[in-house]
């Protein structure tokens, strides 16, 4: 079992991951002026915290993910 201070400390790596690709990504991206409107609505979960969750399922070893995610 993964402790949660291992859990957060995993999280945090992520999440300054996923802010560093964001602005990355950003600066380097081609833009697109088609003058079509996009609905850019933000998601209930961050990247990081989908990465996060499975990332440890994989480290687990889990084969289900339904029944074994618990929330602290």
């Amino acid at each position: 079992m993964i402790s949660n201070n291992k859990v957060t400390e995993i999280f945090c790596f992520i999440d300054d991951f996923c802010k560093e690709m964001d602005k990355t990504i950003d600066q380097h991206a081609i833009s697109s002026d088609s003058g079509v409107k996009k609905r850019n609505r933000k998601s209930k979960m961050s990247q990081s915290e989908v990465i996060t969750i499975l990332l440890l399922f994989h480290m687990m070893g889990y084969r289900c993910l339904t029944l074994k995610i618990h929330i602290i």
